[in-house]
């Protein structure tokens, strides 16, 4: 899909200065469960990869750029099944279309997600607060006919950028904006009139509450005291959706469907449990202090009843499941 990467550029440059409907819904699907029509079995697949993306981008997409390019085969195809899901809810253009994508990382899903359009852009922009994820990205996809820039959706809107894009697009960065309403005033600022915004992000985890804990014990607090910053603001809220399509409101968006979409997640092994919680810790503990870590890991999770462990008699293993919840919106303005 071709787009014009010069006029994207020139259009946004380095910045120096800087009737409505709700819908939602929040449901349960158990894993395996022979009740599940083909569609439905198709989305929990998407939904549960989706959970690991963003762990993953917790652990490799803050600094680690390189490893997190080469690591997120997850992340892609998540985000290619949801926006096969979601797609008849987008209002595609055939000419004069713009989109942006939020959080875009390492920039391989906003290459994803701007050929997945079924017409061309005229400009497609892809935006990070990362400023070393931005340089890889330009870097990587040179080709690509992306505008990759630093922005903060946190913080000030560029004048430019104002109203500029019929379509915004986020995926596994929001849970990190703090000031929600604010995050998601600056999404309805960047879209035009009669445009639309597909985002999805983590409402919370049993990973969190796991770390949570553990960052009151004095043997991990040195190691966890950043844990609020990979804590999404809704996590253990008991209705997500509500809250987000009340501020989606206030912001002005208008034919709002948020979806909260309450999963279960299973290992088959512990071991397997060990090495997921491994390879997506975001604070960079030595082996050896990991090692001791998930041990504790484990422990609370089972004296809390956060994770389940189920044994196998027939194949002498030990399953393990947790549950976690993923909001899905889709929105006008």
């Amino acid at each position: 899909m071709a787009t014009n990467a010069s006029d994207a550029t020139s259009a946004f440059p380095a910045d120096k200065t800087e009737e409505k409907s709700i819908s939602s819904s929040c449901w349960l699907m158990a894993a395996g469960s022979k009740r599940n029509t083909r569609k439905t079995t198709e989305f929990y697949s998407c939904v549960r990869l989706f959970h690991f993306a963003v762990l993953y981008k917790m652990s490799f997409g803050m600094n680690k750029p390189e490893l997190y390019n080469a690591s997120n085969e997850l992340q892609r195809k998540a985000v290619l099944m949801c926006l096969k899901e979601y797609s008849h809810k987008i209002k595609w253009n055939k000419i004069e279309d713009t989109g942006i994508d939020l959080g875009c990382g390492d920039g391989s899903v906003s290459v994803l997600v701007k050929n997945f359009a079924p017409y061309s852009y005229k400009m497609f922009v892809a935006c990070d607060i990362n400023e070393e994820m931005i340089n890889f990205a330009s870097k990587r996809y040179v080709d690509e006919n992306i505008s990759f820039r630093v922005l903060d959706i946190g913080g000030e809107i560029p004048e430019n950028m104002k109203g500029a894009f019929n379509h915004v697009f986020s995926f596994y960065a929001l849970h990190w904006v703090k000031d929600q309403e604010k995050g998601f005033r600056n999404i309805h600022k960047l879209m035009s009139d009669g445009g639309d915004c597909f985002l999805a992000f983590l409402a919370s985890t049993s990973i969190y509450s796991i770390y949570a804990i553990l960052a009151h014990d004095p043997k991990w607090k040195s190691w966890l005291k950043n844990v609020d910053g990979f804590i999404s603001p809704y996590h253990e809220m008991k209705n997500p959706e509500k809250k987000v399509a009340e501020i989606l409101e206030k912001c002005g968006f208008k034919n709002i469907d948020v979806t909260c979409k309450k999963l279960t997640n299973k290992f088959d092994t512990v071991e397997a449990l060990k090495n997921t919680v491994r390879s997506v810790e975001p604070f960079n503990m030595p082996k050896e202090v990991f090692d001791d870590f998930i041990q504790d890991y484990i422990a609370v999770g089972q004296e809390t009843g956060i994770l389940n462990f189920n044994t196998n008699e027939k194949s002498e293993t030990i399953s393990v499941t947790y549950d976690y919840t993923l909001l899905v919106i889709c929105a006008n303005k």
